[in-house]
């Protein structure tokens, strides 16, 4: 499923004018849709919600706003149009603000008159927010943060048209004084800010309204952006032949752990064997045999020297490089500790790997000291790191990094060439080129537990060795472990679910996704 950057969005608008479909008849088919999703919205939550105000800015989203208020009234509810920002300025939106004179709609202008303003929308059973949509960006003025602050504390229904107003329709940031909707009505496509965190929390229920745009108006526009729903991640699984046997399905080798940390590598391998790897191999340092033998019994086991800290030495290397070519996969890093060391091992399998290298927790870490690693890679390299690894590798304060997740994820990758899989709420996926962005819609808080990301990474090494173009296992990967989260948080709760149970619901869920 694709998601339009408002500069895409544009330039769909673009491609349908020159199709022969006007801005001003798109403005009126937008404006009527989202009429009959708030009249279906309302009507069915009670048919004597008949009080609406349609609180318009100057731009285009306040012109659609003004069809709104104008196909309401012809359906018997009492309308009243505030003028947020004075009159219009756009030729569709005058036009349409026209059509709402003539239909002798009351009109209050908020710089002119606010306390008649702020009346109308306590007294509202609807509110519907246009006054910014998908082209806000900088901050909202304080006269306006007062108007949105009546909005957002009306007892009516609450409706924003496209993008609730002072949120970010690419980045997912949001103003603090932003509308906060109940329903958010998005005109013809997804943008990034209904599904990235934090703009999606100031959504609500978001609905998508068909204004007749044709489909060759999308294909003519790249399609850099996209999410995935249940059915879409079961196209990309590969067939199971009936005849297959454990080679079929690839072999993973995970150099996880350490003393202290022998937990990473049963849960970063259960996960890989649960998502259906033929064969799967842990390498770890010796001293942690014993809980990983207890709990890995269908992995195979490759014990290798360690320091005297319980982690990998880098002496290991002269029996892990040779065997490094056995593999159709590799991870590294889970529970692996930062020690010089451990940044050999890392160093070595990334010069020497000649399969995909999936690189989590230390292993980012590591790298982040030294990013000529990543430069030095003979293979492609997936890195998965959760904000605060990505503020290290960027030399970017975490808040930055999270204020425009998708533009972060993108330039990273681009210019160290690798595949970036930017966890959190919403996880961004970006290709080395940067010419495609995944943005995940499952998922849930109960995975803001250690261990959650070793799963991840588990499951992605697990598709990788597969059947699966390696975008593809990263993307399915990540839907995945996100859509089984919310089973088990169905089952069990959020706050109790731990990442092992994660790995022990693969087993059933992922049914629903094999061929």
């Amino acid at each position: 499923m694709r998601l339009l950057s408002s500069d895409e969005m544009k330039q769909v608008e673009q491609y349908t004018a020159k199709y022969g479909l006007s801005y001003q008849r798109m403005m009126e088919n937008a404006g009527a849709a989202c009429a009959r999703n708030i009249r279906n919205i309302v009507e069915n939550d009670s048919a004597s919600r008949r009080n609406a105000v349609i609180v318009c800015g100057k731009g285009n989203n306040g012109g659609d706003g003004f069809v709104v208020a104008r196909k309401l009234n012809e359906n018997g509810y009492n309308v009243t149009v505030i003028l947020a920002c004075g009159y219009p300025d756009s030729p569709e939106s005058t036009y349409m603000y026209k059509l709402v004179i003539d239909s002798s709609i009351p009109t209050v202008w908020y710089d002119a008159d606010r306390l008649k303003a702020m009346q109308i929308i306590k007294n509202a059973d609807i509110v519907v927010d246009a006054i910014f949509g998908f082209s806000f960006y900088g901050s909202i003025s304080d006269d306006l943060k007062l108007l949105i602050k009546e909005m957002n504390n009306a007892n009516g229904i609450r409706f924003a048209i496209d993008v609730p107003s002072g949120v970010y329709c690419d980045s997912g940031y949001n103003d603090p004084g932003c509308f906060n909707a109940d329903y958010t009505i998005a005109i013809s496509a997804l943008k990034p800010a209904h599904i990235i965190h934090p703009a999606t929390d100031f959504c609500g229920d978001i609905i998508i309204a068909n204004i007749g745009i044709p489909e060759e108006s999308y294909n003519l526009v790249k399609d850099s952006l996209y999410t995935y729903n249940k059915t879409e991640v079961g196209h990309l699984f590969p067939d199971r032949k009936t005849d297959a046997h454990k080679g079929s399905f690839g072999h993973l080798l995970c150099i996880c752990g350490s003393k202290c940390m022998a937990g990473a590598p049963v849960l970063c391998a259960s996960a890989a064997l649960r998502s259906g790897a033929g064969l799967v191999t842990v390498a770890f340092p010796e001293s942690a045999y014993l809980p990983v033998a207890t709990k890995l019994t269908e992995a195979l086991l490759m014990p290798l020297a360690e320091t005297e800290e319980g982690t990998l030495s880098a002496s290991c290397l002269e029996k892990l490089i040779p065997a490094l070519s056995k593999y159709d996969g590799i991870v590294i890093g889970p529970g692996l500790g930062v020690n010089d060391d451990t940044a050999a091992v890392v160093k070595a399998v990334l010069e020497n790997a000649k399969v995909p290298v999936i690189v989590d927790a230390d292993g980012i870490n590591i790298i982040a000291k030294d990013i000529d690693i990543l430069r030095n890679a003979k293979s492609k390299v997936v890195l998965t790191p959760h904000p605060k690894e990505m503020s290290r590798l960027a030399g970017t304060p975490t808040e930055i990094i999270q204020s425009d997740r998708i533009g972060w994820a993108r330039k990273f990758a681009s210019d160290n060439g690798v595949y970036l899989v930017l966890k959190g709420s919403h996880t961004v996926v970006s290709e080395p080129d940067s010419k495609r962005t995944y943005v995940n819609a499952s998922g849930n808080n109960g995975l803001s537990k250690g261990g959650s990301g070793d799963v991840l990474t588990g499951i992605i090494g697990g598709f990788a060795v597969q059947d699966f173009g390696l975008v593809e296992a990263i993307t399915a990967a990540v839907y995945v472990h996100g859509h089984v989260a919310d089973v088990v948080a169905d089952n069990l709760s959020k706050s109790g679910m731990l990442p092992s149970d994660v790995v022990s619901e693969l087993a059933s869920t992922l049914s629903a996704f094999e061929k």
